[in-house]
């Protein structure tokens, strides 16, 4: 289960666990878009799914 946090910069800090597959998924898709900070990746795709589902 995921809990969030507000930590000292105003910033929720969350932390879950993920299977094996999607982390697999999320270092590719790391590697392909040239990111290195994976929690980027997250955030995109979490905005693309936002703006898929309420458009």
């Amino acid at each position: 289960m995921a809990r969030g946090k507000l930590n000292e910069t105003g910033s929720y800090v969350w932390g879950f666990s993920i299977d094996d597959e999607t982390h697999r998924m999320i270092e590719e898709l790391s590697a392909s878009l040239g990111l290195k900070n994976k929690s980027a990746v997250v955030r995109l795709a979490i905005r693309k799914l936002y703006r898929d589902t309420k458009i």
